[in-house]
Order: C-alpha cells, then sequence, then structure tokens
C-alpha cells in the first residue's frame, strides 16, 4: 500500500480519543521479531515508549519499543502490522466457513512439542460427516491442508484439524496506547514538533525507560505460548 509518491502509506489502525466512548477494545495480540509467531499481548506506556507484555509470562519477558528504533517509515509500518485482535478459537460447527484461500492463525507442528501460532492459507478441506461427543456436541473430523506464511514450515503445506486452528478477527480498532505510539513514531521520523513542551517528569521517564533498555531487562521473547 503506497501513496502517490510511492512512499508506505501508515494504517494508523482505527480508534477513538475518547476512551469512555469506547471500552470494549479487543485484545490484542503481537507477531514477535524474535520467532515470528503470534502471542497475546497487553501493552502499556513508559514516557514516549510503548512497553508489550507476554500474556501468561512474567515481566521479564516484557519488550520496551522508543519511538525512535525506527529509522523509516517502512519499519515503522512493519512494526504497526505486527499488531492485531485477537485471533479466535475456532469451533466445530463453523467448519463450514473455512474455505480455500481462508486466512487463518494456527498451531504449527513442531518435534520439540512447543505451542506457536503462525498464520497460513487454507489450501484445501476435505470434508467429513461431523459426529456428536457424549454430551451431544457437534464434533468436526475434517481435514484441512494448510500453506504456511510464517514458522518452521514456511512455505510448506502440512495438515491441521479444527482444533489446531484459530480464526483471523476483521476488527481493525486498537489500543489508544498502541496508536499514540504509532503516531509519536511517525511524528519523529517527519520531524515535526512535538504537541506541548517536555515536563521534568517525562525527562525522568525518560531516563528510567534508557536505564531499563541498557540493562536488558526487555529480553527475547519466550519460546512457548500456552
Amino acid at each position: 500500500m503506497s501513496d502517490e509518491s510511492g512512499s508506505p502509506t501508515f494504517i494508523i489502525a482505527d480508534f477513538s480519543d475518547d476512551d469512555a466512548a469506547n471500552e470494549n477494545w479487543p485484545e490484542i495480540e503481537f507477531r514477535s521479531p524474535e520467532d515470528e509467531a503470534w502471542y497475546g499481548v497487553d501493552v502499556w506506556e513508559l514516557c514516549d515508549s510503548l512497553v508489550v507484555t507476554f500474556n501468561g509470562f512474567s515481566f521479564e519477558y516484557d519488550e520496551v519499543y522508543s519511538p525512535d528504533d525506527f529509522k523509516n517509515p517502512e519499519e515503522l509500518k512493519e512494526f504497526e502490522e505486527r499488531f492485531r485482535a485477537c485471533s479466535v478459537q475456532m469451533q466445530d460447527t463453523e467448519c463450514a466457513t473455512l474455505a480455500q484461500g481462508t486466512k487463518v492463525c494456527a498451531t504449527c507442528p513442531s518435534v520439540a512439542g512447543e505451542v506457536k501460532f503462525y498464520d497460513a492459507i487454507v489450501v484445501n478441506v476435505s470434508r467429513e460427516k461431523h459426529g456428536v461427543d457424549e454430551e451431544g456436541n457437534e464434533v468436526c473430523g475434517c481435514d484441512y491442508k494448510l500453506y504456511w506464511n510464517q514458522g518452521p514450515f514456511v512455505n510448506n503445506v502440512t495438515s491441521a484439524k479444527v482444533g489446531d486452528i484459530c480464526l483471523v478477527q476483521e476488527d481493525k480498532r486498537m489500543k489508544p496506547k498502541v496508536v499514540t505510539f504509532l503516531k509519536e513514531a511517525r511524528r519523529q521520523l517527519l520531524g515535526e514538533a512535538p504537541q506541548g513542551k517536555e515536563t521534568e517528569w517525562q525527562k525522568i521517564l525518560k531516563k528510567v525507560t534508557s536505564a531499563i533498555r541498557d540493562h536488558n531487562l526487555d529480553p527475547s521473547v519466550p519460546e512457548n505460548q500456552g
């Protein structure tokens, strides 16, 4: 996606400046630069920086991003696209919603027994008659062939069952903290003047952020995602 000049066009996900006007922000997931897998995360602000916290993991795995981490608009756009609304576990009754070409987020096979999620495309569905379990719930036994966009099987096709697949959501809204960070990073890239004078408290927080980054308190993303 580019503008007429050929420069990348920023998405800057939908949000309202009034948090109270939209309290039901979707939970978000983040594609880790470490392994390109998707993880459920939360975010919080540390001065101008954005802290990404991985759900289910201790704070040692938090990642801190500064607005000046990005050298060009392409890098910022790529970072923005690492955030999206959390994918949702596919249910047996939703079998019919999947067809050739559907984008999904699925558990990738791993000889190490790791549970990680990567994006894939459905290339074929072998339909089987659905059964029922002891409680009368519908059970899907269909086989799905997935072409992997990321992960250890990238550019290959493997089989998956309904329990391996999550549905990618169409909700384009993003938590305001992420959007605010993206706007500040874009402002710095464009060399625009900051909005308002920096306070002493903000200067202190910047020093704290710098200390965290300098002492490597934000190590690499965890190897496993439950």
